[in-house]
């Protein structure tokens, strides 16, 4: 850069420090007539625009309630209810452990199985038609092969 071109912007620093404030520009000190000009604040509108109101469709009619689930079907072999052999074979597995356990009567149930298929006290107490009856409702409302682990595919295989 060349003398001149360094005096010149020299120079034009030392008016904008100067005079600067005067014209509007430049540091504002106490002496500048800045901080007594009338500070215009703009004025600011809010429009809130709300859309009209469009009815929504009724919500569908639900559905019908669903048929409930037949109920299971026992293990593969012989239906329950209708084979006399199968119940006497079961019976038989079962009763020899009938010794003192928690579980009762000829097919050895639980407290809870016996009540869930409508027996009301003890288990080894009810004749066996009652029994029979109730392992049967058992066989027919759950899976025999839980309720009987071992004797169930032992009396459905015999």
């Amino acid at each position: 850069m060349s003398r001149t071109a360094t005096g010149a912007v020299l120079i034009s620093c030392l008016v904008a420090l100067f005079v600067g404030p005067e014209l509007g520009f430049g540091p504002i000190t106490s002496t500048s007539r800045a901080d007594t000009r009338a500070h215009v604040t703009p004025k600011a509108t809010v429009v809130v625009l709300t859309p009209p109101f469009i009815p929504q469709p009724a919500p569908p009619a639900p559905p019908p309630p669903a048929r409930p689930a037949p109920p299971p079907t026992p293990a593969a072999g012989p239906t329950a209810a209708a084979d006399d052999g199968l119940w006497a074979r079961l019976r038989a597995c079962e009763s020899p452990t009938n010794g003192g356990t928690r579980y009762r009567g000829y097919y050895q149930f639980s407290a809870s199985s016996w009540a869930s298929a409508g027996g009301t006290g003890d288990p080894a107490a009810a004749s066996l038609d009652e029994q029979t009856a109730r392992a049967q409702y058992l066989a027919a409302h759950s899976d025999p092969a839980h309720q009987w682990p071992v004797c169930w595919h032992r009396a459905i295989r015999a």
